[in-house]
């Protein structure tokens, strides 16, 4: 029996794998070695590493040179996730995040808090945006993450943009009308409605305010991001920094009035908001945050399908 289980062993090994993470703690070693399988047979095992520069490097291991070999991402686990239950998604998500130094795990971290944000909702889509935010590879993702976070949050939390919420006006614009023009053309410029925000921006009255955001956005950026065809990361987190400090101020604002100036303000900001359509309209699809496709949430066969 002991005689079959190793031949059945060494068949397997024999079996050509797909390239899965893994991770190689050699004997003597105290230093893993985490990348992914290129190829393994009943003697070797090689390992394809992505070294801190982004270039790969192959290493091969004798089996009796390595203490423990695993495999960080478990096909099994990934075969039982169901899109009826968008929380597993993202359950499995932390895990492997865990595991970030290993490439493979993070990248299907990545792609899992990816799927979790597009079938959920509510704190579970905020929660698995920001988990995509800790994983992000770039300081532009990062912000595009925070930003979609902030964007798909039905309360519209500022902590959301890591940051945001130290943002500061340069002085309180005059009024909550004067407010509602400025934070209605950053809006628009979110929707794409560029020179509709522009003809905005471009009222004296408007035009006078525009200085209150200069440590967050300036006039001439402002006005630059009008006629951009698509805004980049870094723009589209000025512009939601502004908005959240112009929020906060007319918050203050109101603060401070008495009982009477105080429903007068918020009855002036109601009528505002009303007139001007000023919710914060997402402007980042959840589709397409990842290069990955998140409909794919079916793991069969080795491969991620759609339903």
């Amino acid at each position: 029996m002991r005689l079959k289980s190793s031949l059945l062993l060494i068949a397997a090994l024999l079996v050509p794998s797909a390239a899965g993470a893994i991770v190689v703690l050699p004997k003597g070693s105290a230093k893993p070695v985490m990348g992914y399988l290129v190829r393994q047979d009943d003697k070797t095992v090689v390992v394809r590493e992505i070294l801190p520069d982004g270039k790969p490097r192959e290493q091969s291991f004798q089996r009796d040179q390595i203490d423990e070999l695993l495999v960080t991402v478990s096909p099994e686990r990934l075969a039982e996730l169901d899109p009826a239950r968008p929380q597993l998604y993202r359950e499995y998500a932390e895990e492997l995040a865990e595991k970030h130094r290993d490439p493979e795990a993070r990248d299907m971290a990545l792609r899992l808090y990816h799927m979790a944000a597009v079938l959920g909702e509510g704190t579970l889509r905020r929660g698995s945006l920001l988990g995509l935010a800790a994983l992000a590879r770039s300081p532009q993702e990062e912000r595009r993450f925070r930003a979609a976070a902030y964007l798909y949050d039905p309360e519209h939390d500022a902590a959301a943009l890591a940051g945001a919420g130290e943002a500061r006006l340069t002085r309180t614009p005059t009024s909550p009308e004067h407010i509602a023009e400025l934070l209605s053309a950053l809006r628009l410029i979110r929707q794409g409605k560029g020179p509709q925000a522009k003809a905005i921006i471009e009222k004296p009255v408007v035009r006078e305010q525009l200085d209150s955001l200069s440590r967050v956005i300036t006039a001439e950026e402002l006005l630059a991001v009008c006629t951009a065809k698509s805004l980049t990361d870094e723009q589209l987190y000025k512009l939601l920094q502004a908005e959240t400090a112009l929020q906060r101020s007319l918050g203050e604002s109101a603060a401070g009035s008495g009982a009477d100036d105080l429903a007068q303000q918020q009855r002036s900001w109601t009528a505002a908001v009303k007139a001007r359509g000023l919710s914060p309209l997402p402007s980042l699809a959840l589709d397409t945050l990842t290069e990955f496709d998140p409909h794919a949430c079916l793991f069969r066969d080795g491969k991620w399908i759609r339903p």
